[in-house]
């Protein structure tokens, strides 16, 4: 099991790092909100790859640096729905929410669950947070009057296939978030931990399914576009 979660591993850091390239040959061209996007992309990176080297090849505890860089992408993509909404009052619902998040993520690693557990209170609000966000930029572009008028389906829109590889990847973190230290932490170490191979093997594959929603976003950027 331990080699199936290194393969999906790497097959997922390997294609983040291939991603780089058709999104730094578009760069120019992508709106601000696919920016994000592609910053999103470079942290997932550095996260992976200092996850890795920080608990397989050091041996250290990993945890505070998994903690800060769940805060810096739930920065990152907070910023990408302030963006992608259009309602001034759901711009200042992502800020009030970001901000109890932040407020959440101090507690969290301060009082609840601490700096050496996986944070699970804010791994799980968060999630939650951006997963409603999510659901939020779908009805937006069904109701879309500017697309409607012009009889343009929302799946010709990059938004929304980068909105539906972040929204897939979020769900099947959610599950994650809420479960990940009672599963690292029950007495019924064996079995659970068989568990949360699996459900992070599935983790994997929806991250890989991310990715390839993402270059689909990216194809359907015309070359027009400056």
């Amino acid at each position: 099991m331990q080699n199936i979660f290194l393969i999906f591993f790497f097959a997922m850091l390997g294609i983040e790092c291939l991603l780089l390239i058709p999104f730094s040959q578009k760069y120019r061209r992508l709106r601000i909100e696919e920016k994000v996007v592609f910053a999103y992309l470079c942290t997932s990176i550095v996260f992976a790859a200092g996850s890795y080297l920080l608990g397989f090849i050091l041996r250290m505890n990993n945890m505070l640096f998994v903690a800060v860089m769940t805060l810096i992408q739930y920065f990152v993509l907070s910023l990408f729905y302030y963006l992608a909404l259009k309602g001034p009052q759901s711009k200042k619902i992502i800020l009030a929410l970001t901000l109890c998040g932040v407020l959440i993520f101090i507690f969290d690693i301060t009082k609840w669950e601490g700096p050496k557990q996986f944070n699970s209170i804010f791994a799980s609000y968060r999630t939650l947070v951006l997963i409603s966000c999510g659901i939020a930029v779908f009805l937006q572009l069904l109701r879309d009057e500017d697309l409607i008028e012009r009889s343009i389906y929302m799946n010709r829109v990059p938004l929304f296939w980068f909105n539906a590889g972040l929204f897939v990847h979020l769900c099947c973190s959610f599950l994650i978030a809420l479960t990940y230290n009672f599963t690292q932490n029950s007495v019924y170490v064996e079995s659970f931990q068989s568990l949360q191979k699996i459900t992070r093997s599935l983790n994997f594959i929806a991250g890989i399914i991310q990715l390839i929603l993402f270059y689909i976003g990216l194809s359907k950027i015309k070359g027009a576009r400056t």
